[in-house]
């Protein structure tokens, strides 16, 4: 995908006006910074220095109303194949902190979920075990209640700090946080998660770090294994398991191109090798539409889909999450 000069001309000039002292790439494949290892270009790839510069860049970025997006980890994420005309905000590693004190553990928006609890189990803070192995962010796992198990992040938050659109950096609990089955506020509310204070119980490290082992290995018997992937790719509908009506819909295993249903677990798509969005877009329809012939049933999705165009800030595509 072409993007126009005069966009990375005034990402230039803006960052020029803040003192940037973070890391700018244009036109940097996004393919690299998902787990789905799919993706065209960014207009900019953008790395802050810190958690201030992070909340500066953000801020200018809407005064001038330029389209940006924010990306964590890139897991649960599709990008198209022509990338998307925006300055793309990385918030790892800048907003990577961890600190614990009196049970509670503040833990910033890109930091990685398998960092969080080998922290959480060295502090002796038992209740973050199920997070283990997932290949998120907690920036990530707050927008979308991440969670195994039949437990979520949203029951472990204690509070959310987070930029709101008028630009101020503010704190919520977590009753205030809308938590839902993969769901919260900040998939559409444009307030950009910054850390997360999660609360722990005391318990041995040895014993924490037992049952995380025992999730890991648990996690690894019902998922597919190294092929690239986003995680689960639709929710589960009442009552159901979108992997179970998939499977019975006949298309567990099916591909399209270079993407497949896995054959382990029907609810994942898997990139095989050099496949593109539209395979999986595809292979998305394609399970949507047999699932509600065969079932009558609504898939909706988990992951998230950048299409190509502009971010959040542009005037034609209001939207812009943590990912």
């Amino acid at each position: 995908m072409s993007h126009r000069p005069a966009l990375q001309k005034e990402i230039t000039s803006l960052l020029e006006s803040i003192a940037f002292r973070g890391e700018v790439r244009f036109e940097e494949p996004l393919a690299g910074h998902t787990t789905f290892r799919i993706g065209g270009p960014a207009a900019a790839m953008l790395s802050p220095a810190g958690p201030e510069e992070t909340v500066a860049l953000v801020v200018a970025l809407r005064r001038r109303g330029l389209p940006y997006r924010v990306i964590g980890n890139g897991s649960n994420l599709l990008v198209s194949d022509r990338g998307v005309r925006a300055a793309v905000i990385k918030t790892r590693p800048a907003l990577d902190r961890l600190a614990a004190a009196d049970n509670l553990i503040e833990a910033g928006a890109g930091c990685l979920l398998s960092r969080l609890c080998r922290f959480a189990a060295k502090s002796g803070l038992s209740g973050l075990e199920f997070l283990a192995g997932i290949p998120g962010t907690v920036g990530g796992a707050v927008v979308m209640n991440a969670g195994w198990g039949g437990k979520s992040t949203g029951e472990a938050v204690e509070s959310v700090s987070f930029l709101d659109p008028s630009g101020r950096v503010r704190r919520r609990k977590a009753s205030r946080c809308g938590f839902g089955y993969r769901a919260s506020r900040f998939r559409k509310s444009g307030e950009i998660v910054l850390s997360a204070v999660f609360r722990g119980r005391s318990d041995d490290p040895g014993k924490i770090s037992g049952r995380m082992t025992g999730i890991l290995a648990e996690r690894k018997a019902s998922f597919p294994g190294s092929l690239p992937g986003a995680g689960s790719v639709f929710k589960n509908p009442p009552g159901d398991f979108a992997g179970r009506l998939i499977e019975k819909a006949g298309l567990k295993g099916k591909r399209i191109g270079g993407a497949g249903i896995s054959p382990r677990h029907a609810n994942f798509i898997v990139n095989r090798g050099g496949a593109g969005s539209e395979d999986v877009l595809r292979l998305i329809e394609l399970a949507r539409e047999r699932v509600a012939a065969d079932f009558g049933k609504r898939l909706e999705l988990e992951i998230e889909y950048w299409p190509p165009g502009g971010g959040r800030g542009s005037r034609n595509v209001p939207t812009g999450k943590n990912k």
